[in-house]
Order: C-alpha cells, then structure tokens, then sequence
C-alpha cells in the first residue's frame, strides 16, 4: 500500500493541473468568422436587403467595416453595418447579376483585429424602376388650364372699349370745333352787315 501513495499522489496533482489548463484552453482560442449569409461560394436567387456575418465569440461595434461591391466594383453598402453580440448585418442596395465580394473588418471583444473577405453569386436581377402614373397627365391637365384661362376675349374687349373711346373723344372735339366756328362766324357777320 506504500508503493501506491506516491501514485496516487502523482495522480492527484495531474488531475489538479488538468483541472486547471483545460478550462483556460478554449478562453485563449481567438474569434473567428464562422458563418456568413449568404454563404461564401454560394448562388443567390432572390433579391437580398442585407449580408450577415456570424463570429464564434463577441466583436465590438467600433471599428467594424463591410463592403460589398459588385462585379462592376461600385459599393452597394447601404449605410453603415450593425453589430449585435456575434453577428454583423450591413444593409445592402439592389446587387447587380454577377459576383459578389464582401470584404470585412473587426474587432473581437479581447481587442484582436479580425479582416477578411468572401464571394458569392448573385443571379436575382434587380428590380425595374416603375413610373409614376400620375406624372405624365400633371403637365397636360396643368397646361390645358392654363389655355383655358387665357383672357382673350377680355384682351378683344379692351381693345373695343378703347377704340370706342377714341371716336367719341374725336366726335366731341369737331362738336366744340363747330360750335366754336359758328360763334366766330356769327360775329363776323353783323360786322359786315354795319360796314355795308
């Protein structure tokens, strides 16, 4: 039973010590991307709003980029990526036909830099811009009022009003001229009448 103590023994502290570093282990594992949606390779078929991004452990907001860019290298993040506990959503606009890169950064929550980038296909055309039915008859209905309002025959009025104005004007002045020639020929007259 002697020769068993000291095994025993030795069996303990290993067991204390693996007690010890076992837990620690997986504390001292660094974050990593594990999951992506769309996932990385894949082929998309309906319209997305948003990429995704899962971590196996907490990333902080600071600091945290996504770009996603079409196959005719313009960026098509729609404002900036949010950060909840694992997981990183950046909206997107309507992603063109073709392959997809998103290119990522962050910062895990032990302040160790994490940066990456994956591709996908997108097959789901974008929507069509539809027109609006009512901006074509605005115009129309705008300018046929505007015709219909149009003083023509107030502009004829005036222009009557004021020619009639003119021959009464010019009647009352050769009234005054003849009743003014009268007078002058009225005086001249007995004048002549006395001399003779």
């Amino acid at each position: 039973m002697t020769r068993n103590r000291p095994l025993a023994a030795v069996a303990a502290v290993l067991a204390g010590a693996l007690a010890v570093l076992l837990p620690a282990a997986p504390a001292q594992a660094h974050t990593e991307l594990s999951r992506t949606s769309p996932a990385a390779k894949s082929t998309v078929t309906k319209p997305l709003t948003q990429v995704t991004l899962t971590f196996s452990g907490l990333i902080k907001k600071a600091g945290t980029t996504v770009a996603v860019t079409g196959p005719d290298k313009v960026s098509y993040s729609a404002g900036a990526a949010g950060v909840l506990d694992k997981t990183i959503t950046q909206p997107v606009n309507a992603l063109p036909v073709g392959a997809i890169t998103v290119a990522w950064r962050t910062t895990a929550s032990d302040g160790h830099v994490l940066q990456g980038s994956f591709t996908f296909t997108n097959q789901a055309a974008p929507p069509a811009p539809t027109p609006s039915p009512t901006e074509a008859p605005t115009p129309t209905v705008a300018a046929t009022t505007a015709a219909a309002q149009t003083p023509v025959p107030a502009a004829s009025s005036d222009e009557s009003s004021s020619s009639t104005g003119l021959w009464v004007v010019g009647g009352i002045a050769l009234v005054v001229l003849a009743l003014v020639g009268g007078l002058l020929w009225r005086r001249r007259r007995p004048a002549t009448g006395a001399g003779g």
